[in-house]
């Protein structure tokens, strides 16, 4: 088995698309909030990779099994962002939402995101766990569970981070558009 964490590309975007079908049909609720079709994810990945977005996704033997999308929300006095993420059924516990999760934060810090911000339905246990595990202050209310993080400021160590990782996941990603 060959796994690797990369942020997503343009070049993803049939990946990824497949990726979110993929979805079972309980996994899709949870991970949009709502009873979900094909079609509305193909509208959803039609707009993914806006300027304000940034998605990784966990890559297994050529295919997406695993994403998170950090997207910005504007209008307010700070920046502030939003996560969100999805597992396939099949690679459910086995730790990848806690390390999307770390990429996550760090690209949150890098971008200077005031807030982190992450909306469940109360029932979703998993993201409630992760969200915990990464010190989200979690709020209950009428069936969701708001969780918000303050990443730290960005460091010469994030940065450099990023940097290595977005290299490493490039290079990954153009062979895994030459399959």
């Amino acid at each position: 088995m060959h796994k690797t964490l990369r942020k997503l590309w343009i070049g993803d975007l049939a990946a990824l698309r497949a990726h979110l079908k993929r979805l079972d049909p309980e996994a899709r609720r949870l991970r949009f909030g709502a009873v979900t079709t094909d079609d509305f994810i193909d509208a959803y990945v039609d707009t993914a990779f806006r300027l304000d977005a940034t998605i990784f996704g966990v890559v297994i033997d050529g295919e997406i099994r695993a994403s998170a999308e950090l997207r910005g929300i504007f209008g307010g006095p700070s920046p502030d962002a939003e996560a969100a993420f999805a597992v396939e059924a099949g690679w459910q516990d086995q730790g990848l939402g806690s390390e999307l999760m770390d990429r996550i934060l760090t690209a949150a810090q890098n971008r200077g995101v005031a807030r982190l911000h992450m909306i469940c339905l109360t029932e979703n246990a998993r993201m409630r766990h992760i969200a915990g595990k990464f010190g989200a202050r979690l709020t209950f209310a009428e069936g969701e569970v708001a969780g918000e993080m303050t990443p730290p400021g960005p460091t010469p160590m994030s940065l450099l981070d990023e940097f290595v990782h977005d290299a490493q996941g490039f290079v990954t990603a153009v062979f895994d558009w030459r399959r």
